[in-house]
């Protein structure tokens, strides 16, 4: 169930914050937490003796063992998926430049429909570029009343234009109250349907397209261009998000990993050496809230690439229309000649 499936309020504040727009480092934080949180209510409800589970067993060095191979192992293999991924960047000087190209032919296109000067850079203005470019040819649209007799044309062209209008102040409402960055800009246009929107445009080009104006129809064509221009750009902001969070990732695990073995190393000598805090707190007992601490800081690893798999599953799962296709069986326009 994805975010949009709550009802407003706070559940669904909360539930955005931890798929989406939750600092990673903090939720890995919570996560521990309440993890902690669980292990002392179960352990203490639960009634067995950590001390002699520690004394008269291997049950805990075991655990504590399988945890330490477990993660070089771990953190092992995403250091290698990651180096593989920087790979791909060293590529020749031909193939950069090609790059280069591409994006700059990118721009001039949509430079060319929107006839307002050269697009920025930032991405966060380029979308608000391409959204004033809709915008102004949805305005044109607007003005369709006046130019064609066909009622049902004006319907269907009028039902197009409040949607996409509809969509776009959904995309402003995010980036306004938001701060700029890029996960900002992916997130704040990341259930824009523009698959069906194409798709709407080509309709109404073919279904309504003799009973149009000639301005009608450019406006038409030129927001269908537009429209193709903003889905092959969320498209590239997707993939230069997964490659920021996976660059995030790694260098949170190096910095994380160093001290959970060490630490989860000291914790296997101390208990083969019988040596615990003897700090005690109220109605816990001590050699169970320190296994359990122990515990937590050995599943931190974990628990952080679970937190940043999150929010990648969830930009994933919105953005699977990499083309004009669309795996909403609602998605189809009522269009009919």
């Amino acid at each position: 169930m994805s975010s949009e499936d709550w009802p407003d309020g706070p559940v669904r504040r909360l539930v955005q914050w931890v798929l989406l727009y939750g600092d990673r480092r903090a939720l890995t934080l919570v996560m521990l937490i309440v993890i902690l949180s669980l292990l002392l209510i179960v352990g203490s409800a639960w009634e067995f003796k950590m001390e002699r589970l520690v004394t008269e067993t291997r049950a805990v060095q075991t655990l504590f063992n399988t945890l330490l191979g477990g993660i070089i192992l771990f953190v092992s293999v995403v250091l290698s998926i990651n180096t593989a991924a920087l790979a791909q960047e060293f590529a020749p000087l031909q193939v950069k430049l090609s790059r280069i190209e591409d994006s700059i032919e990118f721009q001039i296109e949509l430079e060319e429909l929107v006839d307002d000067g050269v697009s920025p850079a930032g991405l966060e203005p380029f979308l608000g570029y391409v959204i004033r470019a809709i915008r102004s040819e949805t305005t044109s649209l607007r003005d369709a009343d006046a130019r064609t007799d066909s009622e049902r044309a004006r319907e269907d062209l009028q039902a197009f234009v409040c949607d996409v209008d509809a969509q776009l102040s959904v995309i402003e409402d995010r980036l306004r109250n938001t701060n700029s960055r890029l996960s900002v800009v992916l997130l704040s246009s990341l259930d824009y349907p523009y698959a069906r929107h194409i798709n709407m445009a080509r309709r109404l080009e073919a279904v309504h397209g003799s009973e149009l104006s000639e301005s009608d129809r450019e406006s038409l064509d030129a927001l269908l261009r537009t429209l193709t221009v903003l889905a092959s750009g969320r498209e590239y902001f997707t993939t230069l998000y997964f490659k920021r969070e996976l660059r995030d990732l790694s260098s949170n695990l190096l910095v994380l990993s160093l001290p959970v073995i060490v630490f989860t190393s000291y914790v296997l000598l101390a208990i083969d050496a019988g040596l615990f805090p003897q700090t005690e707190l109220p109605a816990v007992e001590p050699r169970l809230f320190y296994v359990d601490i122990a515990f937590v800081v050995a599943l931190s690893p974990y628990v952080l690439l679970s937190s940043y798999m999150l929010r990648i599953l969830t930009v994933s799962k919105h953005s699977l229309e990499s083309t004009v296709f669309t795996l909403d069986s609602d998605a189809e326009p009522g269009f009919d000649g």
